[in-house]
């Protein structure tokens, strides 16, 4: 577990980011093919959860890839969702200029590089960890 790094500072920029991949999702029906459509839901919510009560775990699984390990707890509920997070703005900005859209825009790789940190797993709820161990 040591290549991964939670997302410690930004959460709410990497929610923004999940919450447009959701609406995606739903505008084109995407959701609907899903083997495991509830998987749709549970990324919704944690989309709309309070950054401060959601942990963001992330290793990079190589160009621009990456696991996620999404964990929100409120007073009444624990969410957890495994994915795979594919970086496409980072991608295109090796395509494009310096001066293309793309090159202002946050994703996932910013928040990873500039925004993760190791952490102790320990802390976490054994579900989390069994995640973590299947996705890497």
């Amino acid at each position: 577990m040591e290549k991964w790094k939670e997302l410690v500072r930004r959460k709410e920029e990497y929610l923004r980011i999940l919450r447009l991949l959701v609406e995606f999702d739903e505008r084109t029906g995407r959701h609907l093919k899903y083997g495991d459509p509830e998987t749709h839901y549970v990324r919704r919510s944690i989309c709309i959860a309070d950054p401060s009560r959601t942990r963001i775990l992330i290793p990079d699984l190589g160009n621009f890839v990456y696991s996620v390990v999404c964990e929100t707890r409120t007073a009444s509920a624990l969410a957890v969702i495994a994915y795979v997070h594919e970086d496409g703005i980072r991608i295109e900005r090796d395509r494009y200029e310096p001066d293309h859209p793309t090159h202002s825009i946050t994703c996932l790789t910013d928040l990873f590089e500039n925004d993760s940190e190791s952490f102790d797993p320990i802390s976490l709820n054994p579900f989390c960890i069994g995640l973590m161990e299947q996705g890497t």
